[in-house]
């Protein structure tokens, strides 16, 4: 299987000497027999043979001389076979011990090593890394030579993807071995926490990387981000150019070398910090050659210029891709599920799809700038532009999280970190107040958060965020909350008893099988919501009892305090995306309104403890504001695009509705959310005596917008509970006015509805202390049976009015509701909106309405008699 790695080893001109046709063939045959022995490396075989196989793959593990392979055409072949090598190398400094952690002995085999395990030795290693420095040298001579033929810019053609595949693999070599030589714990350091020395090909890597104009040191002013990294040209710029321009073959492999380089970028400057003395001698500084002080300062700090412009174009390539992964089809119980055919179409490519690939990649490397960053303060900006960056870290941490997969958990956990810092939280509570002071509906608060509420924020949900997002998923036993869901059964293929707490969180994991069964990513795009929208960890949560929900829930206490710490990191992205142009992608912005209003009402299902916080209460104020200015937005727009973000199941036959009942909580949500506003509905009565906040977040769910099978739930339940009275006045419910008004009702069984709640005395006392409820039903009834045209529903017109009219033969003390669904008007803000859109009421003098009224009664003279009756109450008036 191996015979070609024992074959004598070649010189570059006796390879050529072979032919093209032979190179070709010699090249596939090296390729996949190295390939072979990486998978054996991989599982702990066959590493003894390095030194046995070592001299055959000196030619490959060197830089060739790059004209004659361009001549010979074969430069893809020689590439193809030194990537592998170096990846041979990079498997087997895996296994070496590390550095500090044990005492290497003369022969380079650790002390302590277990014989029936095999390791490299590092005695193989630095020569290794002697080789690998050698391309790192050669990239100059590559780039920079006037030679006709590469001169010409090798790596600006299809050309250039076979050599910036050995870049990238004799950088993750180099990765790899600094990797081992960083001290796992304190044993490796001396009392003053630095290692006692240095490797000696530690600082040569370094210092080979500045010579070699990898990165140009050069500080140029802040303005010039984004277009001009520097006054000359490096290659990571020209890396980064060809990410952004090239085919896919050349974009990855650019994208890989960048991976690696700043892999080693990070590993060589913890290197050398942990290396420095506490005291360091002038005298030794003022002899130091420029490369060697850049080295000694630290290569991060003196290139954040350089990295803060790649910052800035990957975040944008996120930006820009997240959307992708979240196109992807999902399984139910979240992720792309292979075994059952899901994941591997959408619009942008499945999960499986190049495109994805390439946007996880780049998540990859700009969460590794995340971490630079985060080891290196930028001190040199000004306030403004920290400020600026610190958004800019925000938004990419957001996107880091949309954009990775089941395998990207470390990308994940990066993000958390960086969002929950504290200076990040105070950023956030920065841009609340100045949002606040903007916005002239929203009341300013008469209070300030502490540095203490800040550190108990933080610690709060990253807990939460862990546990609820990067934990295992476990089986669900069957509980009374199950009822609601069509199935309780699951995929009998799919072993989900594995502990997979042991399963490799690297994403180089090489391990044969890769649990889908139990992870939680991708995230869905309102995955900051669930701190004041999980009240336990299962899907059905809150679409059962009130009792069945205080049986399952966690700890009230903890879900208040989560809900406080959510609650402002919420308002703080919102106020945040209130200061981004319109041509910023906002992870914030993309998630739908009905997430946002359900979220809010779920909190309220644990009763009014969130709201008798006064922090808290303005903090759910805020927010109940800013989405009712928000759903004034979307429904004054009215533009098809803008509903069709709102949701995403359009089906022809809502297809004319669709432009007004956007909020679709049973389509979008859960099927059953029928059920969820019983409960809510059920606390609503239980507990809020009346509660204005809490008021108008049930009110909402009678707003036009919303779809009606909800809406006539919410109807129901609500006066079932005989609380419609506890509803809050027009004028104070989330939103415009006009958005609960119009269009006119038409489905027939939210007015009969209406008249049935009326019947039964359900708006007696709504009628009296001036609720939402009592304002509903007279608009909607009288402008159905008064304004709407005649031809349009008779017979339900005809229906209403007769009960209503046989309602007051019965209830005398109906009278005076009767007068006001006959002499009713609309709201004068909606009639001057009506005004300025050139629309006119049909009649609406009393006596035009009791004609219409009397057409109702089909001659019947009981009732026409009634009728009379309230004509000679009208003129008393």
């Amino acid at each position: 299987m191996t015979w070609q790695l024992y074959k004598n080893a070649y010189s570059l001109e006796q390879w050529l000497k072979l032919g093209r046709e032979n190179c070709k063939l010699s090249s596939a045959l090296m390729v996949e027999q190295l390939r072979f022995w990486k998978v054996c490396i991989q599982y702990g075989y066959c590493m003894s043979y390095f030194s046995n196989i070592l001299p055959a793959l000196y030619l490959w593990l060197n830089p060739p001389t790059i004209r004659k392979l361009v001549e010979n055409n074969v430069l893809g072949e020689f590439a193809s076979i030194s990537v592998e090598a170096y990846l041979i190398l990079e498997s087997l400094a895996r296994t070496l011990p590390n550095f500090y952690s044990h005492k290497v002995l003369s022969d380079g085999i650790a002390e302590g090593a277990d014989d029936n395990v095999e390791t490299w030795s590092w005695s193989h290693a630095r020569p290794m890394v002697d080789l690998a420095l050698k391309w790192i040298s050669f990239k100059s001579r590559l780039i920079d030579s006037q030679d006709e033929i590469i001169g010409i810019s090798i790596f600006h053609d299809k050309s250039s993807s076979p050599l910036l595949w050995v870049y990238s693999a004799v950088m993750h070599m180099l990765s790899r071995v600094l990797e081992k030589v960083i001290p796992e714990d304190a044993m490796g350091l001396q009392d003053d926490g630095h290692v006692p020395w240095l490797p000696d090909f530690v600082p040569k890597v370094g210092l080979e990387i500045i010579r070699n104009g990898f990165l140009s040191f050069t500080h140029v002013n802040t303005a010039e981000y984004g277009t001009n990294l520097a006054a000359g040209s490096f290659f990571i710029e020209q890396l980064c150019s060809l990410r952004k321009q090239s085919a896919f073959e050349t974009s990855f492999a650019s994208l890989c070398c960048l991976h690696g380089f700043f892999q080693v970028f990070i590993y060589i400057n913890n290197l050398i910090q942990l290396a420095k003395t506490v005291v360091c001698n002038p005298s030794q500084a003022c002899s130091l050659s420029q490369e060697e002080n850049i080295l000694s300062k630290g290569i991060l700090v003196e290139s954040l210029f350089e990295l803060r412009c790649v910052f800035d174009i990957f975040s944008k390539l996120v930006a820009s891709e997240w959307h992708l992964v979240q196109s992807v089809e999902i399984f139910g119980r979240g992720g792309p599920a292979p075994g059952v055919g899901l994941g591997w179409g959408a619009s942008g490519g499945g999960f499986w799809s190049k495109s994805v690939l390439l946007a996880q990649t780049d998540a990859w490397l700009l969460s590794q700038l995340l971490d630079i960053f985060q080891t290196v303060s930028i001190e040199v900006l000004s306030l403004d532009d920290e400020r600026t960056f610190t958004r800019e870290i925000i938004l990419s941490a957001l996107g880091l999280c949309l954009i990775s997969g089941p395998r990207d958990k470390v990308i994940v956990e990066k993000a958390l970190d960086v969002m929950l810092q504290v200076p990040v939280l105070k950023y956030l509570d920065l841009c609340i107040q100045h949002f606040i002071q903007g916005n002239g509906r929203i009341k300013l608060y008469g209070w300030e958060y502490k540095e203490d509420d800040y550190m108990l924020f933080s610690e709060i949900l990253a807990s939460h965020f862990r546990n609820r997002w990067l934990s295992n998923k476990n089986k669900l036993k069957a509980s009374s909350v199950d009822r609601t869901s069509r199935s309780n059964a699951s995929l009998e293929t799919i072993p989900e008893d594995l502990d997979t707490s042991m399963m490799s969180r690297d994403h180089n994991c090489t391990s044969l099988m890769m649990e889908w069964a139990h992870q939680r990513l991708p995230f869905p795009v309102h995955w900051f919501l669930s701190p004041i929208s999980t009240l336990c960890d299962t899907k059905h949560a809150g679409l059962g009892r009130v009792s069945d929900i205080q049986n399952i829930v966690q700890d009230p206490g903890d879900i208040v305090e989560v809900s406080k710490a959510g609650m402002f990191f919420l308002l703080g992205l919102e106020a945040l995306s209130t200061f981004l142009s319109a041509d910023v992608v906002s992870p914030i912005r993309s998630v739908p309104v009905i997430w946002k209003l359900h979220s809010l009402s779920i909190i309220l299902l644990i009763g009014m403890a969130v709201l008798e916080d006064e922090k808290t209460r303005d903090v759910y104020e805020s927010l109940q504001e800013l989405y009712g200015q928000l759903l004034d937005e979307i429904r004054s727009k009215g533009r098809s695009q803008t509903i069709s973000n709102m949701s995403t199941s359009l089906t022809p036959e809502t297809e004319n509705k669709i432009n007004v009942e956007f909020l679709r909580f049973q389509s979008e949500i859960h099927e059953s959310y029928s059920t969820f506003i019983d409960t809510l509905v059920e606390q609503y009565a239980a507990v809020s005596f009346g509660d204005l906040t809490y008021g108008r977040q049930v009110a909402i769910y009678l707003h036009r917008c919303v779809e009606a099978p909800v809406r006539l739930a919410a109807w129901n339940a609500l006066s079932n509970s005989h609380v419609l009275e506890l509803l809050p006045p027009l004028q104070k419910c989330l939103g415009e006015a006009e958005g609960y008004l119009e269009p006119v009702e038409e489905n027939e069984a939210i007015l009969e509805a209406y008249v049935k709640s009326w019947v039964s005395g359900a708006l007696d006392k709504a009628a009296t202390r001036g609720s939402v409820a009592f304002t509903l039903v007279l608009h909607h009834l009288s402008s159905f049976v008064f304004i709407s045209h005649k031809s349009d529903k008779p017979l339900l017109r005809n229906k209403l009015v007769k009960s209503l009219l046989r309602d007051y033969a019965r209830k005398k003390q109906h009278e005076g509701m009767m007068l006001q669904f006959i002499e009713y008007t609309k709201p004068s803000s909606v009639t001057k909106a009506e005004k300025e859109e050139g629309l006119t009421m049909e009649s609406s003098n009393v006596e035009g309405r009791l004609e219409r009224l009397k057409e109702a009664c089909e001659g019947n003279p009981s009732l026409l008699t009634l009728v009379d009756k309230l004509k000679s109450s009208c003129l008393k008036q």
